[in-house]
C-alpha cells in the first residue's frame, strides 16, 4: 500500500520529541563506529554486518509479533520493505564498512556528512520539499563547521576508492530515504525496520559465506559486546528512531542530525580512547548546533 501511515504521532507530541530523539539518534549512531572497530578485529565486515542484522530484525519482528502488529500480506509490500533494507541498511552499511577498512576516521566523518547535502539537492524535486535560503545556509555551516574539525585529523593514506565508496554509500541511503517517504509503508515501525533488517542480513550472510574467511572468526567476549550493542542498540534502537524521524517530518530537515556524528564521535573517541580534543573541536560543534537549528527552524517546505 502506498497510503500515508495510519498510526501518526500527534503534531504536539512529535514536536516535543523530534529534536531529543534526532540527537539520541546521532549520539547512538556515532557510537556504532567504535563498535564497529572493536568487532572488526575479530569478523570480516559482511559477516559482521550481516550477523548484526540478522539479531536485530529477528527480535524486532518476534516484538511485533508478541505486540499484536500486522504484517504485510502483499508481495508488493514485502517487495518494498526488502528494497528498502537493501539501499537503507545492506548496501549503505556494508560498503561503508568495506571502506573504513582504508579510510581514516577523519575522512569518513567528512564524506558521510555529504549525505544531507545530496538529501537536500534532490528533495526538491522529488519530494517537493523547498529547499529555501535559510535551510541550505544551515546546511552549508553545518557542512563547513565538520570540515574545520576534521582538517587537521585527515589521515595521509587515505585511498581514492574508499573515498568513492563512502560517497556511494551516501547515495544509496539517500535513494532507500526518498523511497521511504516517498512508500510511506503504513505498518508499524517494528515490522517496517525488522523487515528491512532481516533482507538485508540475507543480502550481505550470503556473500560472506561465499568470499569472506569466516572460519577465522573470533568468537570473544570483545566481539559478542560488540556485536550484541550494534544489534540492539543501534540496529533496532537507532534505525527506529531515524524513521520515526522521517515520517515525523521532512526528510532534508531530519538528515540535518547526521552532521552531530562526527562530532559526537570525537567526544566518544575523547571519552572511551582518550583521543584529544582542541579548542577548534568545540567552536566546530557550535557551528554544527547552529547549522542543524538554521535547518529546523526554516520556514521553506
Amino acid at each position: 500500500m502506498t497510503t500515508a501511515p495510519r498510526t501518526t504521532v500527534a503534531p504536539h507530541r512529535s514536536g516535543r520529541l523530534y529534536t531529543p530523539l534526532a540527537v539520541l539518534f546521532s549520539l547512538l549512531w556515532a557510537s556504532a563506529f567504535i563498535a564497529v572497530k572493536f568487532a572488526l578485529r575479530s569478523s570480516p565486515p559482511l559477516f559482521l554486518m550481516g550477523f548484526r542484522f540478522l539479531l536485530a530484525g529477528a527480535a524486532l519482528l518476534v516484538i511485533a509479533w508478541l505486540r499484536g502488529n500486522t504484517f504485510p500480506n502483499s508481495l508488493r509490500d514485502w517487495r518494498r520493505l526488502a528494497i528498502l533494507g537493501l539501499l537503507n541498511n545492506a548496501t549503505y552499511l556494508g560498503i561503508s564498512a568495506i571502506a573504513l577498512r582504508s579510510l581514516s576516521a577523519g575522512m569518513g566523518a567528512v564524506l558521510a556528512s555529504t549525505m544531507p547535502l545530496m538529501l537536500a539537492a534532490v528533495a526538491p524535486f522529488i519530494l517537493k520539499e523547498r529547499l529555501g535560503s535559510v535551510k541550505m545556509l544551515g546546511l552549508l555551516v553545518a557542512f563547513i563547521s565538520v570540515v574545520t574539525i576534521m582538517y587537521s585529523r585527515l589521515g595521509v593514506g587515505d585511498a581514492p576508492s574508499s573515498m568513492a565508496l563512502i560517497l556511494l554509500a551516501n547515495a544509496l541511503l539517500v535513494t532507500g530515504t526518498l523511497l521511504f517517504k516517498h512508500w510511506a509503508p503504513h505498518h508499524d515501525l517494528f515490522v517496517v525496520t525488522g523487515a528491512q533488517l532481516l533482507f538485508a542480513s540475507i543480502a550481505l550472510l550470503v556473500p560472506s559465506l561465499l568470499i569472506e574467511p569466516t572460519a577465522m572468526i573470533s568468537w570473544d567476549l570483545t566481539f559478542w559486546a560488540a556485536i550484541l550493542y550494534l544489534a540492539f542498540v543501534v540496529s533496532c534502537g537507532a534505525t527506529l528512531i531515524w524513521l520515526f524521524l522521517l515520517r515525523s517530518g521532512e526528510a532534508s530537515k531530519a538528515s540535518a542530525f547526521f552532521f552531530l556524528n562526527p562530532v559526537a564521535g570525537l567526544f566518544f573517541g575523547a571519552l572511551l580512547l582518550g583521543e584529544p580534543l582542541r579548542a577548534i573541536d568545540f567552536l566546530g560543534t557550535a557551528g554544527v548546533a547552529l547549522g542543524i537549528y538554521l535547518v529546523q527552524r526554516s520556514t521553506a517546505g
